[in-house]
């Protein structure tokens, strides 16, 4: 059996994903597929097969991974308030993070729609909107981009297509390793530049510019959240 497709996160009655160790044993651990939705077993009394969830109906399921991974990265991202891109080695933080947000005057749905916040000091002086998609199953299209680049926000698609993990730590990795970013956009539109203040241009100037040459041995901009992102050796 191979252990990196295993479902080993599933969705509870109030919609929320679920790791197999937090959860009770078979049928009464009350959950669905991320996928196709149907009833689950949980599988977490075993000491030779690893944990993981089996539907109870015993059917194949070809979305319930790729939804899991998708819904994980989008959590993950949230719940870090760290976007992966970077700007002089760093990680940008987010002050604001928003999941599959309809951006209805630019006619499309981002996975992640936030801000990475500019400061003066302790102070938040301005904001810069961010879009992250998240790759597993289908590519940006070049209409979603087209409308992304018109938006004029700044966007980068992560690809976790190939991606195995067997923790949540591992998946984190994937995401905040740059060898997986995509640039979709990297240049910020007009119309957000009142957010910016004067003093703080040079700042834009470099961020525009950093675009498309990451560096694989980021720093990190939120000292608490190294344990979730440490180099991989």
């Amino acid at each position: 059996m191979n252990t990196h497709k295993l479902l080993t996160y599933a969705l509870n009655s109030d919609n929320r994903l679920m790791y197999i160790n937090d959860v009770p044993n078979g049928l009464e651990c009350n959950c669905i597929c991320p996928g196709c939705k149907e009833k689950l077993i949980a599988k977490n009394d075993g000491k030779v097969r690893e944990h993981h969830f089996a539907h109870a109906s015993n059917k194949e399921c070809i979305t319930g991974y790729q939804t899991m991974i998708h819904l994980l990265a989008k959590d993950i991202i949230e719940n870090f308030k760290i976007f992966p891109m970077a700007l002089n080695g760093k990680y940008l933080s987010a002050c604001e993070v928003y999941k599959e947000v309809n951006l209805n005057q630019f006619g499309f749905i981002p996975d992640i729609f936030g801000f990475t916040p500019i400061t003066d000091g302790p102070n938040i002086i301005g904001k810069i909107p961010v879009i992250i998609e998240i790759f597993v199953t289908h590519k940006v299209d070049e209409e979603k981009k087209n409308k992304i680049i018109k938006a004029g926000i700044p966007a980068m698609e992560i690809d976790l297509s190939t991606v195995k993990f067997s923790t949540i730590n591992e998946l984190a990795k994937e995401i905040y390793n740059s060898k997986n970013w995509n640039l979709i956009n990297g240049k910020i539109g007009q119309q957000y530049l009142p957010q910016i203040q004067i003093p703080v241009q040079q700042l834009v100037n470099m961020y525009r510019a950093t675009f498309g040459s990451y560096s694989n041995t980021p720093r990190y901009t939120n000292s608490g959240s190294r344990k979730y992102y440490r180099r991989r050796k």
